[in-house]
């Protein structure tokens, strides 16, 4: 279960690129050889894209892959640094904390008023919910960020 939670990203994101990629390629062909529109593929495509960015986000952070501005931070001094990295934390737990909030009310306008996606007839907050699903994740990627720095510090 532990090996299932720590590579949660890498499962997702390899469930769903691969339906992506399909769905966008039978769709292509489908119409390359006038065997009509599959109306639904391009619809599905852009929901499975946006979960593809935010679980990826995530990944990012597990990663620490995204950019940052680190000239600034190489020239402080040491003892600035692990300052620099926390304010980092913090600012990312806020900015994902604030995503979250908004995007709930959102997606709770959404579930009352049942919208519905225009070609799959899904609700419409199943594409949403890829927001404060992958918020929540970079806020535990990045805690543990910081958890587990420290534990390799101290050692």
């Amino acid at each position: 279960m532990r090996k299932i939670l720590n590579n949660l990203e890498e499962y997702i994101l390899i469930v769903i690129f691969p339906i992506m990629t399909i769905t966008v390629f039978i769709s292509t062909i489908f119409r390359y050889f006038k065997l009509g529109a599959i109306p639904w593929s391009e619809e599905l495509a852009r929901y499975l894209m946006i979960w593809i960015a935010y679980i990826g986000a995530s990944l990012g952070i597990k990663k620490n892959a995204h950019l940052g501005v680190e000239i600034l931070v190489n020239k402080l001094p040491k003892s600035l640094k692990s300052v620099a990295k926390y304010f980092r934390v913090a600012i990312i737990l806020l900015f994902n904390a604030l995503i979250i909030s908004f995007s709930y009310k959102i997606i709770n306008h959404q579930m009352n008023m049942g919208q519905l996606s225009p070609a799959m007839a899904i609700p419409i907050w199943y594409a949403y919910l890829a927001i404060p699903v992958g918020a929540l994740l970079m806020i535990i990627r990045s805690i543990q960020m910081v958890i587990f720095q420290n534990k390799q510090v101290v050692n």
